[in-house]
């Protein structure tokens, strides 16, 4: 219980942060040249639109929870520090991890999540604390870890399989 306030106050934290950097400017994530953590850079909006400028911070989903699979190429440490990492996607393009595919076409279908689960993952709808019957399957073109077929289910929660750990990206604004 205490986990899950703690991270509802951080996305909380986040979406305010978030909403005073788009009301001042664009807040764009710059690789540090010593391979350090990024580092944030303010840049003014100018009167025309910019393109290709850097990666917003503008963020939609954040990596809440994780889960181990079968064989997992990941151990707790690799995973957990995915926690928390930002998610943004428009309708033409993913941005994750500090990478972003553009021109991107998506495919939904829905599925039944016992048998898709199991067919194509080997766990269980249970194992992923999913309850519902049925899931949205996204296929994609995007070249992102995790993206080229990603789950969607109905309260707006995401989960992407990376490197054999299943990462359950939680929705940063409910409505």
């Amino acid at each position: 219980m205490h986990k899950k306030v703690t991270i509802k106050m951080r996305l909380g934290l986040l979406f305010l942060i978030t909403s005073f950097a788009f009301g001042c400017g664009t807040t764009t994530i710059a690789p540090d040249a010593e391979r350090k953590s990024p580092t944030l850079l303010h840049e003014r909006i100018s009167s025309q639109q910019r393109v290709g400028s850097g990666v917003s911070l503008r963020v939609l989903w954040t990596v809440s929870k994780y889960t181990l699979g079968k064989n997992a190429l990941w151990g707790d440490k690799e995973a957990r520090a995915m926690l928390f990492k930002p998610l943004d996607i428009t309708a033409t393009s993913i941005t994750f991890n500090g990478k972003t595919c553009h021109g991107i076409i998506f495919k939904k279908e829905n599925q039944k999540a016992k048998e898709y689960l199991e067919s194509v993952f080997h766990t269980t709808p249970q194992t992923l604390g999913i309850a519902e019957e049925e899931v949205e399957v996204v296929k994609t073109d995007c070249n992102l870890p995790g993206f080229a077929e990603y789950l969607r289910l109905k309260d707006r929660r995401l989960v992407i399989y990376l490197n054999g750990v299943f990462f359950h990206l939680e929705p940063a604004v409910h409505y």
